[in-house]
């Protein structure tokens, strides 16, 4: 947060312009969430959440004032978690259960590989056409070299700006790939077995088959101990160990075409 405050007052205007990008791609991925649980509860028979304002993809019936706050200030934040009741599924609790936990992870998973399309797509726009060549496209838009992480960060015009063809596309990969690197980030983070996480309620469901619960006290301890780790970095690190593969794995078929 001391970093947070230190950029805010010796460079505003890179803070707010890397502010608005992760705002903007951190909206979509919560709110695409939190609206895949309540759609996803709704076709299961519960409409709590439509009653509740919920299935919507309006940002502002999703946000928590906390949460948005710090998701400007400090790059990371929550939605308000979507009301269900599982009392009003129709057949099979436990599976209704299990897909309505499931819909905000595959939700994410989804807009990855659509935003991850859009970023490689425009890449190969960006890019001038023998830098391409050289270093592969693949290689341009992978997270394990500096090239994206310059766009990302906003930076690239000045790091690589001899190397572009379109600056006028920097705009549109640097959100779309924000965009797919933040809703992989909560599609790993959301399946972790940890409560209240949407993997705590995936892992119940199919090894207890529902029937490991839990009380509101014990939910609170568990996101408590989900800042801590996050505070510590180790939650980090565990996104990160899998981030990266499963980027490479989707990579492939640009790495097979364009290197």
């Amino acid at each position: 947060m001391l970093d947070t405050l230190r950029t805010i007052l010796q460079e505003p205007i890179a803070f707010f312009d890397q502010a608005i990008y992760r705002v903007l791609a951190v909206l979509i991925g919560l709110c695409c969430h939190e609206f895949g649980h309540a759609y996803a509860a709704f076709k299961s028979g519960d409409d709590t959440a439509k009653r509740a304002g919920r299935l919507t993809l309006n940002p502002l019936h999703h946000l928590d004032l906390l949460g948005a706050l710090l998701m400007f200030f400090a790059g990371f934040g929550w939605a308000k978690p979507v009301p269900v009741n599982p009392y009003n599924y129709k057949g099979n609790r436990v599976r209704a259960d299990l897909r309505v936990s499931l819909a905000g992870i595959t939700v994410n998973t989804i807009l990855f590989v659509l935003f991850s399309a859009v970023a490689v797509l425009g890449s190969a726009f960006l890019w001038r056409s023998d830098v391409i060549e050289y270093y592969g496209l693949s290689t341009l838009v992978s997270y394990d070299y500096n090239a994206v992480w310059s766009v990302i960060s906003g930076s690239v015009a000045e790091d690589f700006g001899p190397l572009l063809a379109r600056t006028w596309l920097v705009p549109v990969v640097r959100l779309s790939a924000y965009t797919a690197l933040v809703n992989l980030n909560l599609a790993v983070f959301n399946v972790l077995p940890l409560p209240p996480l949407d993997g705590y309620h995936v892992f119940n469901d199919i090894v207890f088959k529902g029937r490991f619960q839990l009380s509101r006290r014990a939910f609170q301890i568990g996101m408590l101990v989900v800042l801590a780790l996050s505070a510590q970095g180790i939650l980090g690190r565990i996104i990160s160990a899998v981030v990266y593969p499963a980027q490479r794995l989707l990579l492939l078929p640009v790495k097979a075409i364009w290197g």
